[in-house]
């Protein structure tokens, strides 16, 4: 266990919830898959032993990221907002409709598909993280600080919300709440809810 922790730098309270998290996401597909087992002629298990290599890849995947300098993740979310914006863009025009909603863009002979709005989530945090640190300086300022961080959050918010509005409405909550944190004063805020 000790080997585990030395390796696993960091906040061990977030690696914990992680954890559990992932143990929790295996027991809900297994109770909520019989139906889709049967109607695809698969067994449950088969369900949860995908869910189970794909969380197994995805905790991986977030132990090396965790080991990446957080400043090399500042530089990738200035490339990151645009190429979101232009998959939700895509997304809107030609995406894959499911379930009468048109939220997935298939990569191109891969058979492969993912929700752009994920990727958009991802690069709005972590552009408004990096937006917010660099200009701690003019953020109580509206027209300079506050407004240009507004700007993406809006574009983003508009592009999820016509298929799926309830994430649009928790990122753009996010956002705000970030924004507090970051120091914003309460009355730009406060004319932004209004």
């Amino acid at each position: 266990m000790n080997w585990l922790l030395d390796r696993i730098k960091g906040d061990s309270v977030i690696w914990v919830i992680v954890f559990l998290l992932s143990l929790m996401s295996l027991l809900a597909v297994y109770s909520t898959t019989k139906s889709l087992a049967l109607a695809n002629d698969k067994s449950t298990e088969y369900y949860v032993f995908t869910h189970l290599a794909q969380m197994s890849l995805g905790l991986v995947v977030l132990y090396f990221a965790h080991k990446i300098d957080f400043r090399l993740y500042s530089g990738i979310s200035r490339l990151l907002l645009p190429l979101a914006i232009i998959l939700m863009i895509l997304t809107n025009l030609v995406g894959k409709e499911i379930n009468d909603a048109r939220r997935w863009l298939e990569l191109p002979g891969t058979g492969i598909s993912f929700q752009t709005s994920d990727l958009a989530k991802l690069a709005l945090i972590m552009f408004l993280a990096r937006t917010i640190a660099r200009k701690q300086n003019i953020i109580q300022d509206f027209k300079n600080g506050f407004l240009p961080l507004m700007v993406p959050v809006v574009i983003i918010c508009l592009l999820i919300a016509p298929s799926d509005l309830s994430t649009a409405a928790m990122l753009f909550a996010v956002s705000v709440l970030l924004l507090f944190i970051g120091r914003a004063k309460v009355k730009h805020i406060g004319y932004l809810m209004g």
